[in-house]
């Protein structure tokens, strides 16, 4: 993830660019929207006073690229996390093309979040990247079709690939699709031998990756995303999870959502330097 430039202009493309059009909400659809209005809705993505929000081709398909970069464009226009989706309506598009100001208290929170993101080292951008996420579900339920798993190129169980997507889109090296990494053990190997700029620490920062040993048979089978500890012993954190239920429930699957897990099933916590 690279943090969205600030422009001090809106292109003129950006104001004209709603106009003319009949729009109504664009939502992921199988097959896809298509239309005027959804190419309209890409070209603002790319130009617009907020940031480029990179749609993939413009070629007016309301496609899996074009809603992942819809989410991108609320998360740093300051929208409410329980806001962050992956539907365009007239509000964001009024906004993106400066027809409407943000509200103060978006403002605010646009602010902070580029602050964050300006300060911010490679594990506060990943943890940034998995908050972005948060509230995504696959689509459709139960086909383990999501962003990441298309970003890896197999259709599995895939909250060890949601992880490796956060550190890829943050630009780590450590992460490929395909290769690196989809399968939790093979990620804790390589950090106890410090290999791919992975290393074991007793004192996890926010962003660094959590190995859970869910089923209590020695090896790791769940990789989360550390947020914080949840009291001072230390003995519970909150993190973010890929395929794990939608409102945080460890016995479910198939969204993106905050989870609070016991450090006494926690193998270990990794953290990624490259």
């Amino acid at each position: 993830m690279t943090t969205p430039e600030r422009e001090p202009k809106i292109k003129p493309v950006a104001r004209a660019v709603s106009r003319g059009v009949a729009l109504t909400a664009q939502v992921l659809t199988s097959p896809p929207m298509s239309g005027e209005a959804v190419r309209q809705t890409q070209v603002l993505l790319r130009h617009n006073p907020f940031g480029i929000f990179e749609p993939g081709t413009v070629e007016g398909a309301y496609d899996e690229q074009t809603a992942a970069a819809v989410r991108r464009a609320k998360y740093w226009l300051g929208y409410p996390e329980s806001r962050i989706d992956e539907t365009c309506d007239d509000e964001l598009r009024g906004l993106l093309a400066g027809e409407r100001p943000l509200p103060p208290a978006w403002q605010e929170t646009r602010e902070s979040r580029l602050r964050r993101a300006e300060r911010g080292l490679f594990w506060e951008r990943a943890y940034q990247v998995a908050v972005e996420q948060l509230g995504r579900r696959e689509d459709p339920p139960g086909s383990r079709r999501t962003p990441y798993t298309l970003w890896y190129g197999v259709l599995a169980p895939w909250g060890v690939i949601f992880a490796s997507f956060c550190y890829a889109q943050a630009g780590s090296h450590a992460f490929r699709p395909g290769d690196r990494y989809a399968y939790a053990p093979y990620l804790l190997g390589d950090a106890r031998r410090s290999r791919n700029s992975l290393s074991i620490t007793q004192d996890p920062l926010r962003g660094d990756l959590a190995l859970v040993d869910e089923d209590g048979d020695g090896a790791p089978d769940r990789v989360a995303v550390f947020d914080s500890w949840e009291d001072e012993p230390r003995q519970a954190f909150i993190a973010i999870e890929g395929d794990i239920g939608y409102e945080g429930e460890t016995a479910g699957e198939g969204s993106v959502a905050r989870s609070k897990r016991a450090a006494s099933d926690t193998l270990a916590f990794v953290h990624v330097r490259g």
